[in-house]
Formats: structure tokens, C-alpha cells, sequence
């Protein structure tokens, strides 16, 4: 008799100890082997997941900054958007962009909106914060805004169809204005003109870089009226000289200034798409009687004199001041 056959005889066919033990490593393996199989996925997952999320996010971000970014070319003058950023969150985020004013090519610093977005909405949300301006009562009891991140005067607006008792005259200012600024001047007109009429009745001396358009309708001017107050510059309508801030040859027409509105009103964030259908309508009727209302010019204050005594200028109100230097 081998030795085999007397272990068999002692243990029987089976060893139960040794099966046990294989049963346990091979149990053991099968844990580890789906632990290191699950990690795995959920690594992949999560990496796939984030990456998706961002994608996602970075897509509707883009989408939501699209209005915004329309809606500049016909609102804010002087008022230009920098490149916005993103932080993203799931399945959403905030997007950052600075605005700069540019007069005579010299940029100031303007605001830094922040909005949120999610990619469940069509629209960014603005949050919480600057934007509104500082109300001083001036010497001459009219209430003047100031902007609140860097203290430059904002300019004021006079509609043509309704009657003021008092009316902002800021070209006798200019001799106290230092001989190395640059100036922004809002003007607004005795009536509506065309951006051809506007361009000759200038004087060749001062730089027009944005024109006021008149978007209100009967009604608005009514509600207006009992105001009486002249409107600020954020929230007018109209457009920059140029297409291009940095290619002068590139002027802006009356046609493209509708088609820039038209595309806000057809956009996804209602803040916007809203008042720019109002604001179509009403350019659509006013442009037969002459469009532009007003219009932004620059300079320094030998140049922007020469706008003293022009008939067609019911108000002239300073705006920022910028160092030459």
C-alpha cells in the first residue's frame, strides 16, 4: 500500500481542512478582485462624470454669455466687455467679465458683473451686487451718478419730446477740466436726426463713438413725463460709431444697429430679448422722423468747445475724465 492510499484511508477522499482553505483564498481573491474592479469604475466614473459636467457647463456658460455679450453693442457707451471666465459647479456655474470704458483710446476700468447659470436655463442670472451708481445732489440741485468702482461721472440724457424746466449745460465746465484729460460729453438733441445729418452738423474738432438712439414709444414717453428726470447713460439704447473699436474705417449704420437689436430680441434671457422688442418697435416708427437723439462725443476741452452755442444741443452733460498720459 502507497503512502497516498494511507492518507486516504486517514482523511478520507476529501481533505475538508484543505477545500476550506481553498474556499477562503478564492472568496478572499473574488472580494479584493471586486474592490479593485469597483474603485476602478467609480474612478472613471467620477473622472467622466466631471469631465461631462464641464463640457456641459462650459457649452451653456458660452450660451448664456452670448446675450450679454449682444446686448452690449447696443447699450452702454463708450462701454466695452472684456472676455468673460467661468467656475463651474454641477451642472452649472458663474461667469466673471470685466467692462472698461474707452475714451480717445484710453481704457478705464467700468464694473465686474457676475452672473449665474445652470444648464437648465437658457439665461444668466445676475447676482448680487455693483452696477447701480452713486446719487450725488449737485450744487445745482440736479441729482448726478458717479460710478461706484472708480468715482468717473456718468452722463445724463434729455429726451427731445419732453419739456425739462432745467436743462444740464456742462460745456461751461470745461474750463475747469485740466488740460491733460481726455472727455466723454453725452449730448442730447433739440429732435431726431440721421447718423448722416449728425455726422456733418458736428464739429470736425470733437470724435462722436456713440450715437442715441430714440427706442420709446408714445407710451413710455408719457411715463416719462411725469419723471422729469433725464435718463443715465445705462439705460439707453443705441450704438458704437464702429464695428471695430481699433479699425475706424468700419462705421456702424442704422441698419446694423437694427439688426444688432433684432438678434437681442431673439435671444434666450428675456432680460434682454424683452425690452429689445419694445425697443425695435419703436425705432422701427421713430426712424422715419430721424433716429438718432443724441450722440456721445470725445476730446480734449479746446476741442469739445467748440460745441458752445450749436443750436440742435438741448443738454451737454460731462462723463468721465481720463489722463492723456
Amino acid at each position: 500500500m502507497t503512502e497516498q492510499e494511507k492518507r486516504m484511508m486517514k482523511t478520507g477522499p476529501f481533505d475538508t481542512q484543505s477545500v476550506a482553505k481553498v474556499m477562503n483564498k478564492a472568496r478572499t481573491t473574488s472580494i479584493i478582485r471586486n474592490i479593485i474592479i469597483s474603485t476602478i469604475v467609480s474612478i472613471i466614473v467620477l473622472i467622466g462624470g466631471n469631465i461631462g459636467n464641464s463640457l456641459i457647463a462650459n457649452l451653456r456658460g458660452w450660451d448664456a454669455f452670448k446675450p450679454i455679450e449682444w446686448n452690449a453693442k447696443i447699450t452702454g457707451p463708450n462701454v466695452y466687455l472684456a472676455r468673460p471666465t467661468f467656475q463651474y459647479g454641477f451642472l452649472g456655474g458663474t461667469l466673471n467679465y470685466k467692462t472698461f470704458k474707452v475714451i480717445e483710446n484710453r481704457v478705464i476700468p467700468w464694473d465686474d458683473p457676475r452672473f449665474e447659470f445652470n444648464v437648465f436655463k437658457g439665461q444668466a442670472t445676475r447676482l448680487v451686487g455693483g452696477g447701480s451708481g452713486i446719487q450725488v445732489i449737485e450744487e445745482d440741485q440736479l441729482s448726478r451718478f458717479y460710478n461706484e468702482s472708480n468715482g468717473k461721472r456718468e452722463m445724463l440724457f434729455y429726451h427731445p419730446s419732453l419739456p425739462f424746466q432745467q436743462y444740464v449745460n456742462d460745456v461751461a465746465l470745461l474750463d475747469q477740466v485740466n488740460d491733460d484729460k481726455y472727455i466723454e460729453m453725452g449730448l442730447s438733441f433739440d429732435k431726431g436726426y440721421t447718423l448722416d445729418q449728425v455726422n456733418e452738423m458736428l464739429p470736425k474738432t470733437v470724435h462722436p463713438t456713440w450715437y442715441w438712439a430714440n427706442s420709446f414709444l408714445s407710451h413710455d414717453l408719457e411715463i416719462l413725463k411725469e419723471v422729469q428726470e433725464p435718463l443715465r447713460a445705462a439705460s439707453i439704447y443705441g450704438f458704437h460709431a464702429y464695428r471695430d473699436r481699433l479699425n475706424p474705417l468700419m462705421k456702424t449704420t442704422e441698419e446694423q444697429f437694427f439688426q444688432d437689436v433684432q438678434r437681442v430680441a431673439s435671444s434666450k434671457n428675456i432680460h434682454y430679448s424683452e425690452p429689445a422688442q419694445k425697443v425695435y418697435q419703436a425705432i422701427a416708427e421713430n426712424q422715419k422722423k430721424g433716429l438718432i437723439i443724441g450722440v456721445v462725443v470725445t476730446g480734449t476741452k479746446d476741442q469739445l468747445k467748440s460745441l458752445k452755442g450749436l443750436p440742435f444741443i438741448k443738454a451737454a452733460t460731462l462723463g468721465a475724465t481720463v489722463d492723456k498720459f
